[in-house]
C-alpha cells in the first residue's frame, strides 16, 4: 500500500523508515553466508525474493551474481535499490510471473505475515522450477512472543515444527529445519553460541546493545526443495 490522497503512509513507510531502522551490512552478510551454504549448486541462477520490502536483500543477491526480482504489495516512495519489483498482494493475486521461471526463492520476515499461506506456497510452488530451492525466514514464537504484535501486521506466528510441516506439506522437501540467529558473528564462530546464550538471559534494558537483541529475537530457517 502507498501513500494515498487521504495522507496515508505506506507500512514500509512507517515500520521500515530509514530513522527507525537505517541501513546497515547485515543484508550482504546474510545473502552471503546463504549463498555459500545452502545455494553453492545455484550460482548466477533467477532468483525471486517474495516480499522483498526495502530491497536490501534484493541487492545482495543480485551483488553475488544471481539474476534477481523482488515482489512486493508496494514499494518505498524513494527505494535505495535499483533491481527489480514486481507489485503485487501475492496473498490475494496470481504471482504475474511465468511457471518455473525461478531456481530460487529467498523470503525472510513474509510468511508471518500471511493468513492464506497455503495459497502463497503454490504460488511459490509454481514459479519455481522443477528441483529449485527456497529459503524462508521467520520470526520463532517462542522467543519473540513478548513483542511479536509489535508489528500490526503479524497475523501468524511460527514455530520450528510448524514452519517445517507447513512447508513440508504444500510440496516441497524440507532439506533443513533450525533455529537462527542474526548474528554473523556466530556464523563465523560457532562455538560462541554459549555467549549468546548468556547474552540472551539479560534484561530487556540490555537490548540497545545489538548482540543481547539478537541473541535474544531467534529466527527459524528453512530450506527446502521443490518436489
Amino acid at each position: 500500500m502507498n501513500a494515498n490522497l487521504s495522507g496515508e503512509q505506506s507500512y514500509l513507510d512507517v515500520r521500515y523508515s530509514e530513522a527507525e531502522r537505517p541501513y546497515t551490512d547485515y543484508p550482504a552478510a546474510l545473502t552471503r553466508y546463504l549463498a555459500e551454504n545452502y545455494l553453492a549448486g545455484f550460482s548466477g541462477g533467477r532468483l525471486l525474493d517474495l516480499g522483498c520490502g526495502r530491497g536490501e536483500f534484493l541487492h545482495g543477491f543480485a551483488e553475488l551474481g544471481f539474476v534477481a526480482l523482488g515482489a512486493d504489495r508496494a514499494r518505498p516512495k524513494a527505494p535505495r535499490f535499483a533491481e527489480p519489483v514486481v507489485e503485487v498482494d501475492y496473498e490475494k493475486q496470481r504471482l504475474p510471473l511465468a511457471d518455473a521461471a525461478f531456481d530460487v526463492i529467498f523470503n525472510k520476515s513474509v510468511f508471518e505475515h500471511i493468513t492464506d499461506i497455503g495459497r502463497v506456497l503454490a504460488e511459490c510452488r509454481r514459479v519455481l522450477a522443477p528441483g529449485g530451492r527456497m529459503i524462508s525466514l521467520v520470526p520463532d514464537w517462542t522467543a519473540q512472543f513478548s513483542h511479536f504484535y509489535d508489528d500490526w501486521t503479524h497475523v501468524r506466528p511460527f514455530t520450528l515444527t510448524g514452519l517445517r510441516e507447513c512447508i513440508g506439506s504444500h510440496g516441497f522437501r524440507v532439506q533443513e529445519a533450525r533455529r537462527f540467529r542474526q548474528l554473523p558473528l556466530l556464523w563465523e564462530r560457532p562455538y560462541l553460541g554459549p555467549l549468546a546464550d548468556v547474552a540472551a538471559l539479560l534484561p530487556a534494558s540490555f537490548k540497545s546493545i545489538k548482540f543481547v537483541r539478537f541473541a535474544k529475537e531467534w529466527m527459524l530457517l528453512v530450506v527446502a526443495d521443490k518436489i
